[in-house]
């Protein structure tokens, strides 16, 4: 009798060893955040729209309260998009959250989406 209990246990834990790490997102949700005519002060000079872009930053929490990634920067978002199409500003500026919820922890984003503009000299 003692010997099944054994098992049972080992049975037990590698259901749940193989739960752990195989598991997928338990939750998802997205939501909408803001909306800007820019992120930055518009500067009295004529520009170009370059062309659309997108930037994200995210962070991980560990069983929901450890953080292992740097926090969430808005600003980096904002910077990873302006840079990506080499401009000065972004216009037209929509930006949302999303989580996910994991057996293990949280990650959390910050996406934004925009038009980059260029100041002509």
């Amino acid at each position: 009798m003692r010997k099944r209990t054994r098992i049972d246990r080992a049975a037990v834990a590698a259901c749940a060893a193989w739960v752990i790490a195989f598991s997928g997102c338990l939750h998802m949700a997205t939501h909408p955040r803001g909306v800007a005519p820019h992120v930055r002060p518009m500067e009295h000079r004529s520009y170009e729209v370059v062309g659309e872009s997108a930037g994200e930053t995210s962070c991980f929490h560990l069983f929901w309260i450890l953080p292992v990634t740097p926090t969430l920067d808005f600003n980096r978002a904002v910077e990873e998009a302006i840079i990506a199409k080499g401009g000065d500003n972004l216009i037209d500026v929509t930006w949302s959250v999303e989580r996910q919820v994991f057996i293990v922890g949280t990650l959390t984003a910050i996406h934004v989406k925009g038009k980059v503009i260029r100041y002509r000299d």
